[in-house]
């Protein structure tokens, strides 16, 4: 099995392959939690539109791999009650500090709940799913046929689940098809330290690989480097996994995404007639 810096390529490979002692971090490990949730916080993109979305439902919000909170809280100042189910007590930490920081007044709106989301039974039907930040791409066919399952119980009759997937075709002027595209960014954590952000999708568009690199390497410890590939799982293939579990693409809601190799679409899933 390849280790994870053999599975980092582009830019972000020949930066460290210049450096001699690395420490390569799956960026959703504990380490690696308040890194992904610092840059996360700087990404505008989704977060508008699945918000807006949720302004025009009613009734409690059930979100799905809900991190530390990055639509948890803005759902919750809309005055909804939200039950935010992750799998990662980290993220979950991070979310909990957060709330007391800043959003005190609405915890008693907020149910917890550390579980996996493909098996999580809440005991009661939700007319709201929210599932974002385009987490679906994390998991597998077994993990996906799971959570649509789930999905298909948990959901309320005329209730609306709503999750987020990327699409092949985004900005044409990035790559030729059929080559890698490389995007590197420069992005800082809670503390404001810089890291360059690497982003390489392969050629055929089927994986996206993140490597997080600290701008300053030049220190005496090993250099923390956190990465992570996730699938690009486009629309059409997502609505067929979702019939074969009782549930339709009903909507789909476009994501602005400008200088993007992948375009963000919000699937509008329903149960199927």
């Amino acid at each position: 099995m390849a280790t994870l810096l053999e599975n980092i390529n582009g830019r972000a490979a020949t930066v460290l392959r210049e450096l001699t002692d690395v420490a390569v971090h799956d960026i959703y490990d504990p380490l690696g939690a308040r890194l992904y949730d610092a840059v996360a916080l700087q990404d505008g993109h989704e977060l508008r539109e699945m918000i807006a979305i949720a302004r025009r439902t009613t009734g409690p919000i059930l979100e799905l791999a809900c991190g530390a909170g990055r639509f948890t809280l803005p759902l919750l100042a809309l005055g909804r009650e939200v039950t935010a189910v992750d799998l990662s007590p980290s993220m979950l930490a991070i979310l909990s500090e957060r709330l007391d920081a800043g959003y005190a007044h609405l915890r008693n709106k907020l149910t917890l709940v550390e579980g996996d989301i493909c098996n999580f039974d809440p005991g009661l039907k939700f007319s709201t799913v929210i599932f974002g930040c385009v987490t679906v791409s994390l998991l597998d066919f077994g993990a996906r046929s799971r959570l649509f399952r789930n999905m298909a119980s948990v959901l309320a009759p005329e209730g609306r689940f709503f999750l987020s997937t990327t699409v092949p075709e985004g900005d044409a002027s990035l790559a030729a098809p059929g080559t890698p595209v490389e995007n590197v960014q420069l992005v800082k954590d809670s503390a404001g330290m810089p890291y360059r952000l690497h982003e390489y999708i392969v050629p055929d568009r089927s994986i996206r690989e993140i490597t997080l690199i600290p701008e300053d390497t030049d220190t005496s410890s090993p250099v923390n480097v956190f990465t992570t590939a996730v699938r690009v799982l486009p629309p059409h293939q997502l609505a067929t996994e979702l019939q074969a579990n009782n549930l339709a693409v009903l909507a789909t809601h476009s994501v602005k995404t400008p200088g993007s190799a992948h375009q963000i679409v919000i699937l509008e899933v329903g149960h199927r007639v």
